[in-house]
């Protein structure tokens, strides 16, 4: 079974070659599990995960320290495995394969000889990669999906833990340690029930092994992790909370509940794992040595929490293609979440994206003049600027009720650089983006993550984006400027149009005047200035934004 190196052209009659969406299939041959998705590259640079898959086949399993052998029955586990991939590959006619073998092939004496095996009989070409090479991906696959600066970063695999320190968003330090949740498991024999002794045996011996790290930091640091073992121990701690957001991706495990869930997991033998809402069945015999490794970097981090990761290896080697592929021209320090959200943006059904940066930008405009009186922290403009993008979004469901469509759209996309709690205000934002309901904030099922505080700072933003949506209710687009000022009994707002008829935005502002004095205590006083003559920015400025947003990027490879 071979997967097809050309897409069918018969296909897109209507596209040149360089104008056909890429398909990139991305394999992940680990110690214990498989990991596979494929990624669609639009025509305009935008990209989506369009399929994923996971299959755990122990390939280290039984590879001792001293045969160094991967054996042949995990051999056929994994081809087995790899041909249903090609199946798929072909089928979804990808355009690039990247496949890459990490630890247990990379220590094992015949894993050339295996790959070669893989090929014959599968068609995907594999390359083993180097510890450090994992390393660097693992960071390359955080550093574009999370949005930090300083912390160390471990991925805890089936036969090796890749630990490295970034500093200022560089990884400054990499080691990878031939230890994981698997080969750790057989060292112990720590499958089924665990004494206490033994933990204190396996903590100590990963304790040694981290105390030969000559940079570890001694002083307080933060730690994301990844990987499998990681995940189910997340898993766990949203299970027992009840945790109403279904994500994992920069979630953050407190360190005392990671501890009381470790202590918890030595005490139960393997069946009775089984049983623990959160944890994989495939991973109940693993689960004990892998927590353990990861409770010893924790501690030795000093870290309050884990912050997860759903990013990595894979992530990693994707955006290095992807950001080869396409020409980036310098644009100053680039702002993850608004790059991931006209991402997100951009690989939905066309809609209306001229009135959506024309609001967003009043939208801004009001936050940034408003900013004294408001004292909102500067992050929640971001906030702001992501609803406005999205604010519209749940028409593509139905317009009827698109606002709560639009909110459960945001609080469940796949976007990068928020956190849960951010995401979950802009999902409210744009859910009140016509003016704020009290009955839709209680039938919102997140809310219980949210501060009152949280709740205050999305009433205001709400508002400044209702007022935006309001002024262009009739998608005339024909607000020129808005000035704000800020007096003691009363907010101003001068509003110039270039339209000597502003009956339809006037009549669809009147209904906010309330909510605005009950949110800042003082009356909200309108001016308008019909038929003013002269340059729109605002509008001008939008239509520069979708212009950019719409461009096709320059292939290098053109």
């Amino acid at each position: 079974m071979v997967y097809n190196k050309n897409v069918n052209k018969n296909q897109f009659p209507n596209c040149s070659r360089g104008e056909i969406m890429k398909r990139i299939a991305i394999i992940d041959l680990g110690s214990n599990s498989i990991r596979f998705i494929i990624i669609e590259v639009e025509s305009n640079g935008a990209y989506k995960l369009i399929y994923q898959e996971k299959k755990s086949i122990r390939l280290a399993e039984g590879m001792s320290p001293s045969s160094r052998l991967l054996s042949e029955e995990a051999q056929m586990r994994a081809l087995r495995c790899l041909a249903v991939y090609a199946g798929i590959i072909k089928v979804q006619q990808v355009d690039k394969v990247l496949a890459v073998a990490t630890a247990a092939v990379r220590n094992a004496l015949n894993g050339a000889s295996f790959l070669r095996r893989v090929h014959l009989s599968t068609g995907i070409p594999m390359t083993i990669i180097s510890g450090q090479k994992e390393a660097s991906l693992g960071v390359s696959g955080v550093l574009h999906t999370i949005d930090a600066s300083d912390f160390l970063l471990f991925d805890l695999g089936g036969a090796s833990v890749e630990i490295s320190l970034i500093r200022n968003k560089k990884r400054l330090h990499s080691v990878s340690i031939p230890v994981g949740a698997v080969t750790l498991t057989e060292k112990f024999h720590s499958e089924d029930t665990v004494t206490k002794e033994q933990a204190e045996e396996i903590g100590k011996y990963i304790s040694r092994l981290l105390d030969k790290i000559s940079w570890f930091p001694a002083e307080p640091i933060p730690v994301i992790g990844v990987g499998g073992t990681i995940r189910n121990l997340a898993k766990i701690d949203q299970r027992a909370s009840v945790y109403p957001l279904h994500k994992l991706h920069n979630y953050q495990l407190p360190s005392k509940n990671l501890f009381a869930i470790v202590d918890m997991l030595c005490g139960k033998t393997r069946d009775e794992r089984l049983k623990i809402s959160g944890l994989s069945t495939e991973r109940a015999d693993i689960i004990i040595a892998g927590s353990l490794a990861v409770r010893e970097i924790v501690k030795r981090a000093r870290a309050p929490y884990l912050i997860i990761s759903g990013c990595g290896l894979r992530e990693g080697l994707f955006f290095h293609y992807y950001d080869s592929l396409y020409r980036q021209e310098p644009k100053g320090e680039k702002n993850m979440l608004l790059d991931s959200v006209r991402n997100y943006q951009r690989t939905l059904a066309p809609h209306d994206t001229l009135h959506t940066q024309y609001v967003t930008l009043m939208a801004l405009s009001l936050f940034d003049q408003w900013a004294k009186r408001h004292q909102l922290p500067q992050r929640l403009r971001h906030v702001l600027a992501a609803a406005g993008y999205l604010h519209d979004v749940g028409t593509l469901i139905n317009y009827y009720s698109h606002a709560r469509h639009s909110a459960y759209m945001v609080a469940n996309a796949h976007i990068f650089g928020w956190t849960h709690r951010e995401q979950l205000m802009a999902a409210l934002v744009c859910a009140f983006h016509h003016g704020y309901s009290g009955k839709m904030m209680k039938s919102f099922p997140h809310t219980c993550l949210l501060t009152e505080e949280d709740v205050r700072q999305v009433k205001i933003l709400s508002l400044f984006l209702a007022l935006a949506e309001a002024l262009d209710e009739n998608r005339e687009h024909c607000i020129t400027r808005l000035i704000c000022a800020d007096r003691k009994k009363a907010m101003d707002l001068r509003i110039y149009t270039s339209s000597d008829n502003f009956d339809v935005p006037a009549h669809a502002v009147n209904h906010l005047l309330k909510d605005f004095e009950k949110s800042f205590g003082i009356p909200l006083l309108i001016q308008w200035f019909p038929g003013t003559k002269g340059r729109n920015e605002i509008l001008e400025k939008a239509k520069r934004l979708c212009a950019a947003d719409a461009a096709v990027p320059e292939s290098v490879h053109s």
